[in-house]
């Protein structure tokens, strides 16, 4: 991003190299793989696609719309950390997150950071602490729909759910918990106590505000039922008779991808696991990625845009005169 300043060091050591080539590797290697797959199987993928202009629109709106609610989780979020962002800022942060994300060393996270200090001087200490916070919070969320879903199946349906995905979206729910440990416990004397200070500040902002859980917790839940559609939308693509219920659960799943942030944009990741948890549901693996693979490339598109357009608009805010770097922090 042109907003972003600093040195381009030269790799000095294996460990530099691998995290400057490995994440190309593994997107070649994606994509290669994805290429092949597709190519020995080109004639039924011929039979099974049904790719309109509707479905374009529908995709392309719906990838517009998950970009407004990231920049809504941002407006409210970063405003209880007393960064008051405007709400097309917000946004903006957003888009330009999710595309640099897109790069070989998916730098979303630093964009963010970044962008963040030098604009409202928002310590990287605390953002650190309070973005890891608010994932796992997201983490909790998710857990709880995918197992909503899955009570509604054995409850509603009588359906027998395997007890591995039981289990998995137990313990992705059960993660909330961590939110409430006591890290500002910990005091220590000098900068690594003001460090920590920053850290538990950060750490705390959900815990120590129920409302804003409940915020994150609604806009996070329209983030899932947003992409469930989208998943919905690419099956349905590939004539795959998937329910709502099911893509939901898929999409409560892939928040798992930002674990996994080698390659660019958890490419083939997001793929593995909406896979992954398909056939466990009896359908076919390469099928499933492929109609994620089809979100992708929409979506992918459409963040290209927002991104460039708000990396120009958010590097004319930093150089403000009013936006200046704040105290080392």
């Amino acid at each position: 991003m042109n907003w972003i300043e600093g040195r381009q060091c030269r790799p000095t050591s294996v460990t530099q190299r691998l995290k400057t080539y490995l994440p190309r590797v593994l997107s070649a290697a994606a994509v290669l793989i994805f290429a092949t797959y597709l190519w020995g199987n080109i004639e039924r993928y011929e039979e099974l696609l049904d790719f309109s202009f509707v479905t374009l629109l529908s995709l392309a709106s719906l990838a517009f719309a998950s970009a407004l609610t990231n920049g809504a989780i941002n407006y409210v979020f970063y405003r209880a950390l007393g960064v008051f962002l405007g709400f097309n800022e917000s946004v903006g942060v957003a888009a330009v997150n999710t595309l640099a994300n897109q790069l070989p060393l998916s730098g979303g996270l630093v964009a963010k950071g970044v962008y963040l200090k030098r604009r409202h001087q928002l310590a990287y200490t605390q953002f650190l602490s309070a973005t890891t916070a608010l994932y796992v919070c997201f983490v909790g969320v998710n857990g709880a729909i995918g197992l909503a879903v899955l009570a509604g199946w054995v409850l509603i349906g009588g359906t027998n759910v395997p007890l591995s995905l039981a289990l998995g979206f137990c313990a992705m729910a059960g993660s909330l918990v961590a939110l409430w440990v006591p890290v500002d416990a910990i005091s220590l004397p000098g900068a690594v106590g003001r460090r920590l200070a920053q850290l538990a500040e950060g750490w705390s902002v959900l815990s120590e505000n129920v409302s804003l859980v409940g915020f994150m917790t609604g806009l996070q839940f329209v983030g899932t039922l947003l992409f469930a559609v989208r998943l919905s939308i690419g099956f349905h693509a590939l004539s795959q008779d998937a329910t709502y219920a099911q893509c939901l659960l898929f999409s409560s799943a892939t928040v798992l991808t930002r674990l996994v942030s080698i390659a660019p944009g958890g490419l083939g990741v997001r793929e593995g696991i909406v896979a992954g948890l398909a056939s466990v549901l009896g359908f076919e693996a390469g099928v499933s990625a492929v109609a994620v693979g089809l979100d992708r490339l929409v979506a992918t598109a459409v963040i290209i845009a927002l991104g460039t357009v708000y990396s120009y608009v958010l590097g004319k805010k930093v150089a403000e005169p009013g936006a200046v770097d704040g105290e080392e922090g």
